[in-house]
């Protein structure tokens, strides 16, 4: 619904600006009136607030206790950038993109897609690979576009910081 939408947008904007360090998680929770400020000021209905404000905090806090969360946030001196608005010609069209997070590391572009999916049942591996599948298009476009961006192989990934969860998607 909306409201899930407006968590995804809002946790992908703070992981545009969050940094790994000792006093991390400590300004994701002073944050926490800021977040409910800007639901409201999106029309986020009053009963759905708190567990807005709560998914948002338990999604950025999840990024700083997850090895692979800190692994992607880490910064990288070569090609690192977080939100990188793109344009190729793919097929004699003009497509548009935006990459979550990509940097270079150990000689491979890394290309990394947040997902605020949030998965209470089951059968986790089932689901994850679904996700996979479902972004497959995009995650092309993605690799496509990437591999422009210098010499280095692309590799892709989708992360999940709610269920601390990555799968590399293997196009």
């Amino acid at each position: 619904g909306e409201t899930a939408r407006q968590i995804g947008i809002l946790v992908h904007a703070c992981l545009q600006d969050l940094r790994c360090d000792e006093r991390s998680a400590a300004r994701v929770y002073a944050q926490r009136e800021a977040y409910r400020a800007w639901f409201t000021a999106r029309g986020v209905p009053l009963e759905q607030l708190d567990t807005a404000v709560a998914r948002v905090t338990e999604a950025l806090l999840a990024v700083l206790e997850d090895e692979k969360g800190r692994w992607i946030l880490a910064e990288y001196p070569a090609h690192d950038a977080r939100e990188l608005a793109l344009s190729a010609n793919l097929g004699g069209r003009v497509t548009n993109i935006v990459l979550d997070r990509t940097f270079v590391h150990q000689g491979e572009r890394w290309v990394i897609d947040y997902k605020t999916s949030h998965h209470g049942g089951g059968q986790l591996e089932s689901f994850l690979q679904s996700e996979l599948e479902r972004y497959d298009d995009q995650l092309r476009r993605y690799a496509r576009i990437a591999a422009r961006l210098g010499p280095e192989p692309v590799r892709v990934g989708l992360y999940f910081p709610l269920m601390r969860a990555f799968r590399e998607w293997r196009g």
